[in-house]
C-alpha cells in the first residue's frame, strides 16, 4: 500500500493586501511573520508585520459578525421582536468592525508604502 504524500501547508489569504505584501518583500506573509516572531526583520518591515496582524486580528472580527448574522438570518430561530434586536446589535457591531478592519488596513498601507518606495 503507497503512503500518502504529506499534505501540503494550507495558506488562505488574510487580507487583500498580502499579495502586495508578498510582491513588495519578496516573502509571504508567514514567513515574515515568523521571521518577525524571531527577531530578524529590521524596523519597516517589523513595523509592517505588527501592523498586519492588527489587520488579520479585525479581518476575524469582520468574519465573526458576518458569520453571525447569517445565522441569526438563516431560519433557525424565531422571527420575533428579540430576533430583530440580535439583528439590529450585530450589524452596529459589524459595521464596528469592518471600521476597525479598514483603519487597520489604512496602517499597513502606511508601514508599506516606505518599503514600496525603497525596492
Amino acid at each position: 500500500m503507497p503512503s500518502e504524500p504529506a499534505p501540503a501547508a494550507v495558506r488562505c489569504v488574510v487580507s487583500p493586501l498580502d499579495h502586495r505584501i508578498e510582491a513588495v518583500t519578496g516573502h509571504a506573509v508567514d514567513t515574515l511573520w515568523t521571521r518577525r516572531d524571531r527577531g530578524l526583520l529590521d524596523e519597516p518591515h517589523t513595523l509592517l508585520v505588527d501592523r498586519h496582524r492588527e489587520l488579520a486580528q479585525a479581518e476575524t472580527g469582520v468574519t465573526f459578525y458576518r458569520t453571525l448574522l447569517h445565522r441569526l438570518s438563516s431560519g433557525e430561530f424565531p422571527v420575533d421582536a428579540a430576533l430583530f434586536e440580535r439583528i439590529d446589535r450585530t450589524v452596529d457591531q459589524l459595521e464596528e468592525a469592518a471600521d476597525a478592519r479598514d483603519a487597520a488596513a489604512r496602517r499597513v498601507l502606511a508601514a508599506l508604502e516606505p518599503i514600496e518606495a525603497a525596492t
